[in-house]
């Protein structure tokens, strides 16, 4: 075991403490953009430099087994970030995400209920509505995908919802004059996006010292999703030559999965190459490293403003990536790289002590866990569940996970085994992976007959799971077991 492993792994957390403070816990969360689970140093990924989120996993219970349940189109983030901030199911979501019903409670809504404040800076993927019932300031708000991360186009809070503002561009400046109009209400230019989010949110710290309400801070990152720019300080902390292929690397994909000429999976050329591969690691661990200092600095503001023993800190991740593993680039599929997240909650509290916990969870978890440990009420449209009797006691609150990604994969996992079904063009693949020995899911074992009670099994449950989690009948139309 990584040693870093073995001190992380000393002591519980008590979330009951929390209730007996004068004034309820901030609630801080911060949410990185395609950061796979297993991206962190402490978690013994040593090519990656991450030593402010290792200080905060020392302090926080880390959820080695914490995941998504896929997505329902290619911008997996939107679902993703829509099932975080409502703790809804998948297929229950409205537009995939776009938009959010009024019966489907966001965290901030429940928050605010309860008396705080709440105020986001950085990525809004989920609508303008939305927004404004979940906050009731922000600042800094890029509503999309993807941009450019040194030119963002941004809104600032409208008490009124009124986003629709567009900023002037003359494109072709050098041949004309002519206006078009662009999404934003202003461009920042020359800072990257890492940056202007994390110096809103530490105003924001600052700011509400002295509000007499606790606060909850949303900070959504842009990064490390493409495009792989940062500031050269932190791509100098790494050398090419010195970062390994993934043991599960692969010049291309065995088989068509249903997703292989996506936007994402053309980032690099085909077959793959391992030299390019290894760029786009380097890239990827240089955004990650930039993220991580960031993450600092909001936490010495917590400190220098006497907040952080009075705030949980919650780091996750909306979505894994590939970047070379199995042949991919994406995260458009159902493999652990892509659906497992990282994920760790610091508790209020002094002298708080960390632990790895491999329960099983989903990112839907962390708003039911959030409103136990603050003591407000779980809304009754939430899907999720409290994560407060892993943190507290390491019990079990999930037996299974279930994940799924549009109309051509679908997969469950106890932790142990994992079952993936694709149905692509009509032709199906199988594929049953021992977690526990085989962790980069290299070795299918569906084709060996002693393992038929097993695939028989996880077949039954995944049935059971397409019930629960009211997924569609699109993958399910004449598949049968």
């Amino acid at each position: 075991m990584n040693k870093k492993l073995t001190l992380l792994s000393t002591a519980m957390l008590s979330v009951t403490s929390l209730l007996a403070a004068d004034k309820n816990p901030n609630v801080i969360l911060i949410l990185a953009d395609d950061m796979r689970g297993s991206a962190m140093n402490f978690l013994g990924v040593e090519e990656v430099h991450t030593p402010n989120l290792d200080k905060l996993a020392a302090e926080s219970t880390v959820f080695s087994n914490a995941h998504i349940m896929g997505g329902t189109s290619g911008a997996v983030s939107m679902p993703s970030r829509a099932m975080l901030m409502t703790g809804k199911y998948l297929y229950t979501l409205e537009k995939q995400g776009a938009t959010v019903p009024d019966d489907h409670t966001l965290i901030g809504e429940a928050l605010q209920q309860a008396g705080y404040n709440a105020f986001h800076t950085g990525k809004w993927h989920n609508g303008y509505a939305a927004m404004n019932r979940c906050f009731n300031d922000a600042k800094g708000i890029y509503f999309g995908g993807m941009y450019d991360h040194w030119n963002v186009p941004l809104y600032d809070y409208n008490a009124d919802g009124n986003y629709g503002k567009k900023r002037p561009v003359v494109k072709n400046w050098g041949k004309s004059n002519e206006v078009t109009y662009e999404v934003g209400e202003y461009m920042y230019s020359g800072k990257h996006s890492v940056d202007i989010f994390t110096e809103d949110a530490v105003e924001y710290i600052e700011k509400q010292k002295d509000a007499g309400k606790p606060f909850f801070l949303s900070v959504a990152y842009m990064s490390p999703h493409d495009p792989r720019t940062m500031p050269d300080e932190y791509m100098r902390q790494y050398d090419r030559d010195n970062i390994q292929l993934p043991p599960n690397y692969m010049d291309k994909h065995p088989f068509d999965n249903g997703e292989l000429v996506i936007r994402d999976e053309v980032l690099a050329a085909i077959p793959r190459v391992p030299d390019e591969i290894k760029k786009h690691i380097t890239e990827y661990y240089a955004m990650i490293t930039h993220v991580d200092r960031r993450v600092g600095d909001i936490i010495k503001a917590l400190k220098e403003t006497g907040e952080y023993e009075n705030t949980i800190i919650i780091f996750a991740g909306d979505n894994g990536l590939a970047v070379g593993q199995h042949g991919l680039m994406g995260k458009q599929n159902v493999y652990e790289h892509s659906v497992r997240i990282p994920l760790m909650i610091k508790s209020a509290g002094s002298n708080t002590q960390g632990k790895i916990s491999d329960k099983l969870c989903y990112l839907i978890d962390v708003f039911p866990t959030v409103c136990e440990m603050v003591g407000t009420d779980i809304p009754s449209s939430v899907d999720g569940v409290s994560l407060v009797p892993a943190i507290n006691e390491d019990k079990p609150v999930r037996d299974y996970l279930y994940y799924s990604y549009m109309d051509n994969q679908r997969a469950v996992s106890d932790g142990e085994w994992k079952l993936c079904e694709y149905n692509v063009k009509g032709v199906r693949t199988t594929q049953l992976f021992n977690l526990k020995n085989d962790p980069w899911e290299m070795n299918n074992l569906a084709g060996e007959k002693k393992y038929g009670k097993i695939i028989q099994k996880l077949r039954k449950q995944m049935s059971l799971e397409q019930v629960e989690t009211k997924d569609n009948s699109a993958f399910w139309n004449g598949f049968v077991f």
